[in-house]
């Protein structure tokens, strides 16, 4: 299950105001998404601060395969970047999704920066192997991150998909 964030500087479970999910799918790398979870912004740093944060994305396309994706660092700290992540796939309608109802899981694993490569850059991408299932919406949590921080924080997250046959 899930529940909805909430925007705040110094709520628990918020993202910061100025940096919300929707910069995450927006083409910008001078915008960030941060979430500090479990802590807020005045938190001692720890490394739970902002596992288990993330976004789900309905498309207005048919049903598609994700087959690859990407990461964008933030422009600022290192020890926020996501380093796994797991990918969940729903079909659902979006009433259903809020609260993490239907999510099947298509992907566990590294997200393209265990090699940190610098700031408002590119990670690895990642490559989706054996996956055949399409889905309308999916959803991405963070399971890990690189340090010490407050908060986990990208500026990007990228999808590469194709239709069914």
């Amino acid at each position: 299950d899930s529940s909805p964030s909430l925007y705040s500087e110094t709520a628990t479970g918020a993202y910061w105001p100025t940096e919300p999910p929707e910069a995450a799918l927006d083409g910008d790398l001078n915008s960030a998404y941060t979430n500090h979870g479990s802590c807020n912004g005045a938190s001692p740093v720890h490394d739970e601060c902002g596992i288990k944060t993330g976004f789900y994305i309905t498309f207005k396309s048919e049903p598609f395969i994700l087959v690859k994706f990407r990461i964008i660092t933030n422009k600022n700290l290192p020890p926020r970047d996501p380093t796994r992540i797991t990918i969940e796939g729903s079909n659902n309608k979006e009433s259903d999704l809020v609260f993490g109802k239907s999510w099947s899981l298509v992907y566990d694993g590294d997200a393209g920066l265990t090699k940190d490569p610098g700031r408002q850059a590119y990670g690895d991408t990642q490559t989706i192997f054996n996956n055949s299932l399409s889905f309308a919406s999916y959803r991405i949590l963070i399971t890990s991150k690189r340090g010490e921080h407050v908060c986990v924080s990208y500026s990007e997250f990228e999808m590469i998909g194709r239709f069914p046959d």
